[in-house]
């Protein structure tokens, strides 16, 4: 059944045309979520002065992207919203415009707008109430190493040093640092423990990995691989990969158009030499006839 489907050569043509204009939208929303991250930099940068410090420059940029979820969390909180761009690829886009996701939205627009920056960063998923996933925060890698940024409650940590402080250094001085909360912070949230990836979430596969990963890399590598930074710019991701699909789909189609249009016979193989001398034998010999051939 599936071979007649991918045998017909009008299906084919459907779906190299349904493939090509997937193509073009993913292109076109790709472009369109890059320049709104480029324009949230563009606005910030406008209120960064040159001689700021790389810390001072990451607490702007928390703060910027904090009051720009405030403004449409108060819009959108308790709206539901359907189809696929919202419920299958869910793109960062989405997380920016309707900031649904709580501290998740929170989270990846903030990584998002580091990555634009051109910083290294995590999304990490903090223990509280006993269970992981509950609160969600970002990482950045700076000179001095990794820091500490909370989008949702718009929270950063100095430490001792006059620095950002790094998730280790809070959780191991917790009663250093609840002297920089803010009123009314819910103290469930005491960085008692936190992890990068869920490798559980896919049974089987997602261990496998997993383990795969600590043979490789090492365990204290892997184990602080954040995979949904990796899955930031999603157009992207679903752009390479329908290209993939549609390289693939349009070399079957050309076999087939080759076979039945150009070629004589069904059964003479596809290569450059043959392509060459039917192509210019059916189109450039008008005494040609598949006789001849």
């Amino acid at each position: 059944m599936i071979r007649r489907i991918f045998g017909n050569l009008y299906f084919l043509t459907f779906l190299n045309g349904f493939l090509l204009a997937s193509l073009l939208y993913l292109k076109m929303e790709a472009s369109y979520e890059n320049e709104l991250f480029q324009a949230i930099r563009t606005d910030i940068n406008s209120k960064i002065k040159a001689s700021e410090s790389e810390d001072s420059v990451l607490v702007h940029i928390l703060h910027e992207s904090h009051a720009l979820m405030l403004n449409r969390e108060s819009v959108f909180e308790g709206k539901e919203f359907g189809g696929i761009k919202s419920d299958l690829i869910e793109p960062a886009s989405i997380d920016l415009m309707t900031a649904r996701g709580a501290c998740g939205s929170y989270s990846v627009v903030l990584a998002r707008i580091l990555q634009e920056y051109k910083y290294d960063v995590r999304i990490a998923q903090m223990k509280a109430y006993g269970v992981f996933a509950k609160h969600n925060i970002v990482e950045a890698k700076t000179s001095h190493g990794w820091v500490v940024l909370d989008p949702l409650f718009d929270i950063y940590f100095i430490n001792p040093a006059n620095k950002l402080a790094g998730f280790e250094e809070i959780k191991n001085n917790w009663a250093y640092y609840t002297s920089q909360l803010p009123p009314g912070y819910d103290m469930n949230y005491r960085y008692e423990d936190v992890r990068y990836t869920n490798w559980t979430k896919i049974p089987i596969l997602l261990p496998a990995v997993k383990k795969i990963l600590d043979w490789t890399i090492g365990k204290q590598a892997a184990d602080t691989i954040s995979f949904r930074v990796f899955f930031l710019k999603k157009y992207n991701i679903c752009f390479s990969i329908f290209g993939v699909i549609f390289i693939f789909v349009f070399a079957i189609t050309l076999v087939k158009l080759l076979k039945a249009k150009v070629f004589p016979q069904k059964n003479i193989p596809v290569t450059f030499a043959n392509v060459y001398k039917y192509t210019r034998l059916r189109f450039f010999d008008k005494g040609y006839t598949s006789s001849k051939a």
